[in-house]
């Protein structure tokens, strides 16, 4: 098989593929490690990989889609006003990387937030200071989410999925759960059980049900695209998110996303890359068709083989943590997928691929050996 027939063979669990699939999560970590000309689909064919592209839109926010990103502007700093939301983005070179300060403005109310691109960290940037702080500020950010909107982007993703051809395939990005959003990138963990759960848990359950209504939008317009596979970064992890969280305020968002997409025959796959043990019996109750960039120690808790027992319904990814790329020799490395493989006892649901995002400073060679080990000069 070729790359593209083996991934929708596994992932529409609908015939047998001719092995397992190797599909490791690249993004801006592990492609900032080259040229800036460096294509995904080279890097691909040399670590003998079958392609999933990440983050490949068919949608955008209307807060977003008019040159918001200040990496490749001369003046640093963008103003627009969409909707009765000022927006204003300023990019700043500080001694740790580059700083950027966001604000979203409204009658009577600013939103102001920062995080910084460093070195280590040059696809996302780390956060310093979250917009929401006060009751006041989520009443606002209520305000600005009603005002949101959301345009189609299919042509893109229609012109890269063909690009790829056999390679593989380009996936949609959707968003996440409205919990795991706030608990990320909006309050932080720490103000979010110890302020706004404990002393405003209504003001913030009316916010998470804003969010989750625009996110049913986004949704929509991913279900009536012509993206095959679409995947929610949730990044779910027991070091967020406890089972009874999980269960009020996640499981019947994912459920209800899942509903969306297979209305339209779409594969739902759902990015979880935390420490999962916990919360084993509520990720089985989810609709999701499949559980990917599953970590094992040190950076999560679950084996990939563990993983397949335990769902047995869903396709399960992942399974090579960050250090086996960066620290293994590749005798090692090679040990280890072959154990993978003795003790997956079906490689109908199964893609070996790294946990979480492959890191800028992976070893090329333990990518490639991967590949080899599979028999991935298929590709070639």
């Amino acid at each position: 098989m070729e790359s593209r027939e083996r991934l929708l063979a596994i992932l529409n669990k609908e015939k047998s593929p001719d092995r397992a699939g190797w599909s490791p999560l690249v993004d801006g970590y592990f492609m900032s490690s080259f040229s800036e000309n460096k294509d995904i689909i080279d890097v691909f064919k040399e670590i003998k990989a079958d392609l999933m592209e990440r983050h490949v839109f068919t949608w955008s926010s209307s807060f977003e889609n008019k040159k918001i990103g200040l990496k490749n502007n001369k003046n640093n700093v963008i103003e627009i006003s969409e909707n009765g939301v000022r927006i204003k983005e300023e990019l700043r070179k500080v001694k740790k990387g580059i700083e950027i300060i966001r604000q979203y403005e409204i009658p009577g109310h600013v939103l102001t937030s920062r995080s910084i691109y460093t070195k280590e960290s040059p696809f996302i940037p780390f956060p310093l200071e979250y917009a929401i702080k006060t009751p006041e500020d989520m009443e606002a950010y209520v305000d600005i989410k009603n005002k949101e909107k959301y345009v189609r982007k299919y042509s893109r993703f229609i012109k890269e999925d063909l690009r790829i051809g056999n390679i593989g395939i380009a996936t949609d990005t959707a968003p996440t759960t409205p919990v795991q959003e706030i608990i990320q990138h909006l309050t932080g963990i720490e103000k979010f059980y110890t302020k706004f759960l404990l002393d405003y848990r209504k003001k913030l359950e009316e916010l998470m049900e804003v969010m989750h209504e625009k996110n049913l939008e986004v949704y929509r317009i991913v279900a009536d695209s012509p993206s095959k596979i679409v995947i929610n970064y949730e990044n779910t992890s027991t070091t967020l998110v406890s089972p009874e969280i999980y269960e009020k305020y996640s499981l019947q968002y994912i459920n209800d996303y899942s509903d969306i997409l297979h209305s339209k025959d779409k594969i739902y796959l759902t990015h979880r890359c935390g420490k999962l043990k916990g919360l084993i019996d509520l990720l089985k109750k989810g609709k999701d068709d499949g559980i990917i960039d599953i970590s094992p120690k040190p950076t999560g808790d679950l084996d990939i083989w563990d993983a397949q027992e335990l769902w047995p319904d869903k396709i399960v990814q992942g399974g090579l943590d960050p250090t086996t790329l960066t620290h293994w020799t590749i005798d090692r490395l090679k040990d280890y997928v072959r154990m993978i493989l003795d003790k997956t006892d079906s490689h109908e649901r199964l893609i070996i691929g790294t946990a979480d995002a492959t890191p800028k400073n992976a070893k090329l060679e333990n990518l490639i050996v991967v590949g080899e080990v599979l028999g991935g000069d298929q590709n070639e």
